[in-house]
Order: C-alpha cells, then sequence, then structure tokens
C-alpha cells in the first residue's frame, strides 16, 4: 500500500509525520466514523456534501505530505457525514408509527433470538405486511408467554400497534431509545400466533448453520451448561436463567456470552491446520477462511463484536491473496466503519463501545503489562491472562458504569479463573457443529465435554458473583481508586526492597494487600436489609405508582407488586 505521504529524506523523522506514514489508511477510516458518528447531531444533504467531499478531493491533488491527509480525512469525513445522515433518516422513518392503537393481520419475519419471560416472548421482527399493505419494516413483537418462535420464522398474527415502554424515572432503562437506535418505533401486540415458514435465501442460510450448531450441542449437554455453551459459540443467553446471567454480569464474565474476535480466530486457526493437514494449497485455505467466517457471521447474527472480528478476519485473508501488508489497527477501524455506515446509531451501543474499547485496549496495553509481567518472573500463562483481564478491566469499567449504573468489582481474578476454560468451551463446541455432519455420536462426546468447561465457567460466576461488594457503583467505585492505589505503591515497594530475589513476591504481596483492602471495605458496607423495631413501611418504585412493604418484627407484608417487568423481586433481595 503506497502512502499518500512521501517518504522524509535524513535522520530524525518527526513523530506525527511518522504516525501519519504507518497509520494513515487507519486516520482515514477514524475520520469516515467521526463524520458518521456526527450523522447522529447533525445533517448534511447529498448534494453538499458530495460538493464538499469532491473540493476535499480536487485539494489532495494541490497539496502534498501531511496536509494531503487531512484533505483526505476532510473528505472521508464529509462521505461519512452525508452517508450517516441518510442513514439516520431511514432509520427514523416509520410507517407503522401512524397506526399506534390500530389493530390488523400482520406478518413477520423474526431476525433474532427470541427473549422469554414468565409473562411474555419478545423478539424483534421485521414486517412484511400489515392489513394486506406490503411494507418493510423493523418491530419489536410481543407475544404470550410459552413456546417462543426460532430465529428465521414468518409469522402470522393478530396483532395491535403500540409504543415501545418509557423510564419509569430518569436514568432508568428506556425501551424507546433502544430500539429507536435500531429502526423500530412500533410493538406489535399478539394474543396468539401461527409458523407459515423460514426464510430463505443468505439470511435463511445462516439460520441453517446456527441450528446445525444448536442441534450439536443439544445433543451433549442440556440444561445449564448447553445455555453457556450456546452462549459462548453464539452469543445467546437467553436459554440461561435470569439469575445466572446476573452471576455473570456481577462477577465481569459477561462478556463471555457474546461472540468476540476469540470466535473467528479460533475458527481461521483451525481452518488453517485442515489446510496444512489435507495439503492444500494457501490460497484455497484463505477462501475457505473467507466462506467460513461469513458463514458463522451469518449464523450469529448482527453483534458488534462478531461483525468487528468477521471484518478483520475477512481483510486479513483478502489482504494476503492480494499480496497486500496488513495492519490490525486499519482492519479495527474498518470495521467500525462498517457497522457505523449500515446504523450510525450503533455508536451509542454499549456492545459496540465495549468491543472497540476492549480491543483497543489489548492492542496497546497488553504488550506492556506482558513484558511488566516478565520482570516480575510470572509464568506466560498467567502474565497473559492478567494482562488481558486488567487492560480490559480498566478500560472497559467506566463504559459499564455510565450504561448500567454498577460495575463488577472481583472482573480481573474472575477473568484470569475462567481463562482457561473459554477455549475449551468455544473449541469443543465448535468442532461438535462439524463432526455432526459425519458422526452424531463424536459430536455428542465433544459437546459433552464443552459442558464441563462451562460448569466451571458457572461455578466461577456464581462464586465470584457472591462475593462481598461484588458489584459498586461510581461512589463505591471512587472508593476502590485508593486500595488500588495502595497496592500498587505496595507492590513497587517490595519489588525494590526484595530485588531479583524473589521479584514475585512483590506481586503476591501486593495483590494480597488489595484482597485484604476491598474485603475490609466490602466487609464495612453495611447491610441491605436490618430487623425492623416497630413498624417499618417501605415504598418500592415498580413504574407504575408504588409497591408497599410493610414490615414488623414478626411479619412482612407485600401490597401491589407492580407489573412484571417490574422486578421487585429483585428489590427485595
Amino acid at each position: 500500500m503506497v502512502s499518500p505521504i512521501s517518504p522524509p529524506h535524513g535522520v530524525g523523522e518527526p513523530p506525527v509525520r511518522k504516525a501519519l506514514e504507518l497509520h494513515w489508511p487507519a486516520l482515514l477510516a477514524g475520520a469516515a466514523c467521526l463524520g458518521l458518528a456526527l450523522a447522529n447531531e447533525a445533517t448534511l444533504p447529498l448534494g453538499p456534501g458530495l460538493l464538499l467531499s469532491l473540493a476535499s478531493l480536487a485539494a489532495v491533488g494541490l497539496l502534498d505530505g501531511g496536509r494531503r491527509v487531512v484533505a483526505l480525512g476532510l473528505a472521508a469525513a464529509t462521505l461519512g457525514l452525508t452517508w450517516g445522515s441518510l442513514r439516520v433518516e431511514a432509520l427514523e422513518r416509520s410507517v407503522l408509527e401512524s397506526r399506534v392503537g390500530a389493530s390488523g393481520h400482520a406478518e413477520v419475519v423474526t431476525t433474532q433470538a427470541a427473549r422469554t419471560s414468565p409473562w411474555a416472548v419478545r423478539v424483534i421482527g421485521v414486517t412484511r405486511s400489515f392489513d394486506g399493505v406490503t411494507l418493510r419494516e423493523r418491530v419489536l413483537l410481543v407475544l404470550p408467554a410459552g413456546r417462543s418462535p426460532p430465529r428465521g420464522a414468518v409469522l402470522e398474527a393478530d396483532v395491535r400497534v403500540g409504543e415501545p415502554r418509557e423510564p419509569s424515572e430518569k436514568g432508568r432503562f428506556d425501551e424507546r431509545e433502544w430500539l429507536a437506535r435500531q429502526g423500530i418505533h412500533v410493538v406489535l401486540r399478539a394474543a396468539s400466533w401461527r409458523q407459515v415458514g423460514r426464510r430463505g435465501g443468505v439470511p435463511g442460510f445462516g439460520d441453517g448453520v446456527r441450528d446445525r450448531i444448536a442441534r450439536a450441542v443439544t445433543s451433549g449437554t442440556h440444561g445449564l451448561r448447553r445455555g453457556i455453551v450456546l452462549g459462548v459459540v453464539l452469543g445467546e443467553d437467553e436459554g440461561l436463567p435470569a439469575a445466572t446471567r446476573d452471576d455473570f454480569r456481577a462477577s465481569g464474565l459477561t462478556h463471555l456470552l457474546a461472540v468476540s474476535g476469540q470466535n473467528v480466530a479460533f475458527i481461521v486457526v483451525g481452518i488453517h491446520a485442515l489446510g496444512w493437514l489435507v495439503r492444500l494449497s494457501r490460497v484455497l485455505v484463505e477462501v475457505a477462511v473467507l466462506v467460513a467466517i461469513s458463514g458463522y457471521v451469518l449464523a450469529v447474527g448482527w453483534q458488534p463484536s462478531v461483525i468487528r472480528a468477521g471484518v478483520a478476519g475477512a481483510l486479513v485473508s483478502l489482504a494476503w491473496l492480494a499480496a497486500r501488508p496488513s495492519d490490525r489497527w486499519h482492519f479495527l477501524a474498518l470495521g467500525a466503519v462498517f457497522l457505523l455506515a449500515w446504523a450510525p446509531t450503533t455508536v451509542f451501543e454499549p456492545g459496540f463501545q465495549l468491543s472497540f474499547a476492549a480491543v483497543a485496549a489489548i492492542f496497546v496495553a497488553v504488550p506492556r503489562l506482558q513484558r511488566l509481567g516478565a520482570r516480575y518472573a510470572l509464568p506466560p500463562g498467567l502474565a497473559e491472562a492478567l494482562a488481558v483481564a486488567l487492560a480490559c478491566g480498566l478500560v472497559t469499567t467506566p463504559i459499564v458504569l455510565y450504561h448500567f449504573g454498577r460495575a463488577p468489582v472481583y472482573t480481573i481474578p474472575a477473568n484470569v479463573l475462567a481463562f482457561p476454560a473459554v477455549p475449551a468451551v468455544l473449541g469443543l463446541g465448535l468442532l461438535s457443529a462439524v463432526a455432526g455432519l459425519v458422526s452424531p455420536g463424536a459430536a455428542a462426546a465433544l459437546a459433552w465435554l464443552a459442558g464441563w468447561a462451562a460448569a466451571w465457567l458457572e461455578l466461577v460466576a456464581r462464586v465470584v458473583a457472591g462475593l462481598p461488594g461484588a458489584q459498586v457503583g461510581p461512589r463505591g467505585t471512587a472508593a476502590l481508586v485508593g486500595p488500588v492505589l495502595f497496592a500498587i505503591v505496595v507492590a513497587r515497594r517490595a519489588r525494590r526492597e526484595l530485588g531479583a530475589r524473589a521479584p514475585a513476591a512483590a506481586v503476591l504481596l501486593g495483590g494480597a494487600a488489595l484482597v485484604c483492602a476491598v474485603g475490609w471495605w466490602a466487609l464495612r458496607t453495611p447491610p441491605a436489609w436490618t430487623q425492623p423495631g416497630g413498624l417499618r413501611v417501605t415504598f418500592l418504585d415498580v413504574g407504575q405508582g408504588d409497591s408497599v412493604l410493610l414490615e414488623t418484627p414478626t411479619a412482612r407484608v407485600l401490597v401491589d407488586q407492580g407489573p412484571p417487568e417490574a422486578g421487585v423481586a429483585g428489590q427485595l433481595e
């Protein structure tokens, strides 16, 4: 790839110029991402946008060096803003929003796995027709509790068009805003439904791949283990009980239930190994990698982490086929461009922010932390696990606090303990799907082994989530900064005192100091419930009025638990 910056002459190249020389494609992609993200706040019509872009491109021929890159960046940002404005306008367009309150017969194709609860089944889909009018609009479909439709099912139902729920108070989850970011503006509620078919084409092929993986996993696992294996392999946690999902969230392991770059990397490594065994040419191997990545992305569905990893993996293969150099920063930026070009509102999604922040932290901080671990004579495997957990934990904690109000405290030790089991769950789960094409018995055996590795993940999540003060809010996080800094100071001083005699002892001493400080802080936290001395009345926010808890020294009575989704049981717990 030829740089638009002419190579400098002499020694002592300025750092800024060097960065432009090495990473100008990533910088241009970043400029396009900036323009796409700005489309959420500003609009640039198509005509003026194209004129500004052409003017910027014309300036490229008149400039040189860094100024040329600036002009290219301005053109990329302008094109991003122009295209993003068109996409935001398309996402805000709704035909059914004018029919709120009306009823009619609808045909809907489910595009994601259904979320079930004791009270309803909720699934996102695309409307094909409403009251005989052909249309295409994303909707949230709410069905009665019980059986749930598979992804890709074509449903017919008599529905009532409604609006998404608004938050009960400021700071609570805003379903209306969350759905609007996905281009969904109405909720269709049905008392009954029937499946009349499955979607075809490329999406239907992806549904078939997903079903094949699910069948292979189901042949050797069941219950909780099956749900965890499917979560790691396909990024679907719908089959897990709410308590288990809460344990993964409280322990900082919830990212394991979302597909990441590790899944795509395992597929790529597996195909390369298979190609080496059967002596395939490199060209055929890379083509097979592209096909496998495409099939897996279709099977998993639209998730920021898998789209990012899929784009990066495909670009690596394409770069080799085209005899072009590859750079991970370029591929990371292009993955963001791909996601934001489809939906600029994705920039506000927690999954998008967490995925790209974690990968950037791995690129920047993990090599440095691994070198630091080597100085302390840590085993390479432990140093890698600690580096990844520490880098990702520090970077993602502010994002988790901002979106969810609470962050896990013990995420680093939890991820270190879970680190060895994740490749086993992922690898055995995917191998079971491949083996199912040849031998159902072998597929069941591999899935059974994956289930045992998944049991370890569940154990780690449950134990860590049960520790005192497993989750804290913004104030608790600020209170933990002191003990963490204290542990770092202790570790550095201990290393200086002990010198080369026992470098690992400094790490152990610092870790022990951190554990003691966190434990002391957690134990100092007052209990959530105390025995009342007389009559105590507590009002719980349930979104529609209040639920009232009456307590005396000998009895407790709950008056009005509110709607099912109010979560009163969690408040009482």
